[in-house]
């Protein structure tokens, strides 16, 4: 069975979950002088990011975004490990998944 371009189609079996992560990061405010209160308003940034959670510990949270099995490799690509307490929520992708407590 081929898909484009004659690349044989192939189904990804994974055993971690897809998810979007909604968490917290640091921000920067702007150079120059400010007033304190002013500084005092500043916001942490608000991040998204999306992949394959490949670990979820009292730690960290871990998510990729490639995955390549490649003669049976199974490799990952541009990941993220995310303090878990940055972390404001995690959205399941996949309907069916049920995470373990």
């Amino acid at each position: 069975m081929e898909g484009d371009g004659g690349i044989p189609k192939q189904k990804v079996v994974m055993d971690y979950p897809m998810v979007v992560i909604t968490w917290w990061d640091a921000k920067d405010g702007e150079t120059g002088w400010h007033s304190i209160k002013d500084i005092q308003k500043e916001k942490l940034a608000t991040c998204y990011s999306m992949g394959w959670m490949v670990l979820k510990d009292e730690e960290r949270v871990v998510i990729m975004a490639d995955y390549s099995n490649e003669e049976n490799s199974n490799d990952g690509g541009r990941h993220i490990a995310i303090p878990a307490g940055w972390v404001k929520t995690i959205t399941y992708l996949n309907k069916d998944y049920k995470e373990d407590k």
